[in-house]
């Protein structure tokens, strides 16, 4: 055979099957939506309508000839303290799209070690290569808008981490302590909120507006030092209980874009406590920043 095209004809029902360099075409049967078509190949809704310029995904005809990419996911085993929503934030996808591809009946019931196919997006490139770990951490949806926001350059010459010091909090009853009890005019005093499941998803990154704005900080007791330090803090009392493992996580994957966006070596990483001696046990004590600082020098 020559060409680009290697065509094969396989006589099974109605359907025609064309295996190219690119992928593989699918006739339409009756009856046949995108979701299940996807579903069959294993690649996601959208993979298809994008491949194939479809403006209406819910009018599709008999005998149309649809191209089907090139697989478009991954094998990941579920892990213990998965849920469908952080694996879904982590590889940068949703959780009707996992449902969809895996032909799951109920979004809230995976096991340990249950194999789940995880479609991937476009988008992955774009924030994969050198940036893997923190793709694999975060998920590529939220590494990209991280990497949307522009530090002011040679602002920030480190990154404090802070604990609540409270079992549950969320980022919007924070600010609304620090605008009400702290009277602090641009609210929220952290730049991140990193919840632990109580208040936020645990693992749930807040973006605050001083980091989105690009404003000081209000985490730290001297001025001079808001001026120049991001301020991270994770909702917990870590005196009484460890940080979740979904918030470690997030912890480093946030902390490896931001050293890379501000230019910043690891070392420029502290914790309250180490920042303001004497003054604060803040993140607590068992919060282990020793096993922080190994993660991020992998």
């Amino acid at each position: 055979m020559t060409g680009c095209k290697s065509i094969l004809f396989i006589a099974l029902g109605a359907i025609l099957l064309v295996v190219s360099s690119h992928g593989r075409d699918h006739v339409v049967k009756r009856g046949e939506t995108l979701s299940r078509i996807a579903l069959r190949y294993g690649v996601t809704k959208d993979a298809i309508i994008s491949a194939n310029n479809i403006r209406n995904p819910n009018l599709i005809l008999p005998g149309k000839r649809l191209t089907i990419p090139e697989k478009s996911s991954i094998t990941y085993a579920v892990k213990r303290g998965d849920s469908l929503s952080i694996i879904a934030q982590r590889h940068g996808t949703s959780v009707s799209k996992i449902v969809s591809v895996n032909g799951l009946r109920d979004a809230n019931s995976i096991q340990v070690g249950q194999k789940l196919k995880i479609p991937t997006s476009g988008n992955s490139s774009k924030a994969s290569g050198s940036n893997s770990r923190e793709v694999d951490l975060l998920g590529a949806t939220l590494v990209n808008q991280l990497r949307a926001i522009t530090p002011t350059r040679g602002k920030w010459k480190g990154i404090v981490i802070h604990h609540t010091a409270t079992p549950e909090a969320s980022a919007k009853g924070l600010d609304n302590y620090h605008r009400q009890q702290r009277k602090m005019q641009n609210g929220l005093a952290y730049h991140f909120v990193i919840g632990n499941g109580k208040g936020m998803r645990d693992g749930e990154i807040h973006i605050g507006n001083r980091w989105k704005k690009q404003q000081d900080g209000g985490h730290l007791k001297l001025e001079k030092w808001n001026k120049e330090n991001i301020g991270i803090c994770l909702v917990g009392n870590f005196q009484v209980h460890y940080p979740t493992r979904a918030q470690m996580d997030k912890l480093e994957g946030l902390i490896r874009v931001l050293l890379k966006q501000c230019r910043l070596t690891s070392s420029k990483v502290t914790t309250h406590k180490l920042k303001h001696k004497n003054h604060t046990v803040c993140p607590g004590k068992l919060f282990s920043f020793l096993a922080l600082k190994k993660r991020l020098a992998k």
